[in-house]
């Protein structure tokens, strides 16, 4: 009988610390490359070139999913619209195009020059009363979708395009094309 158990208990031991092996070498942690650093420009108001008038810029941020072929809406976004200057196009081109970090303290002034609204429900936004010119148009949308063994995966990103601001009114949409390789999937 002690040897049933003992032969029992040496059986279960290598099974629990084959497991043990087996769980070490297939689930291993995801290495995450670090993104590049690079530090941000000063900011200078007098690069902020607006022209007299007003413009009212309207839009939808939307996404195709490209694995259900479903439209992912952007329901209550965040869409910013960021007049061009030596800051916002080294965001632009560091981060948007190529999926750095910008290092540094934003500087307020900076941070006053943008304009920030909400989409509604169907992914539209409205930024009444602006003044012409070139700007940035951006947002961030994400969703998480079931994958098969692995659980949700999140899909989207960062979404950016220049603009320019002429007339008295102007349809703008963010969507797909307009994704940001860097902060994309």
């Amino acid at each position: 009988m002690r040897k049933i158990y003992f032969t029992s208990a040496v059986l279960l031991s290598a099974i629990l610390s084959a497991c043990g092996t087996v769980t070490n070498l297939k689930y291993k942690s995801i290495d995450h490359r670090k993104r590049p650093q690079v530090e941000r420009v000063a900011f200078n108001p007098s690069d902020i070139q607006k022209a007299s008038g007003e413009v009212h810029l309207v839009g939808r941020v939307y996404l195709r999913d490209s694995h259900t072929n479903e439209e992912r809406v952007g329901n209550n976004v965040d869409v910013v619209l960021n007049p061009v200057s030596s800051v916002s196009t080294q965001w632009f081109n560091e981060v948007c195009r190529k999926g750095k970090v910008l290092i540094g303290e934003v500087d307020p002034l900076y941070e006053h020059a943008m304009d920030m609204v909400k989409t509604n429900s169907y992914g539209q936004f409205a930024f009444p009363n602006v003044s012409p010119g070139e700007y940035y148009l951006s947002t961030r949308l994400y969703w998480h979708d079931t994958a098969p063994f692995s659980g949700p995966v999140e899909y989207g990103g960062l979404l950016a395009k220049k603009v320019k601001l002429v007339g008295d009114a102007v349809a703008i949409d963010l969507n797909q094309q307009d994704r940001c390789p860097g902060y994309y999937r």
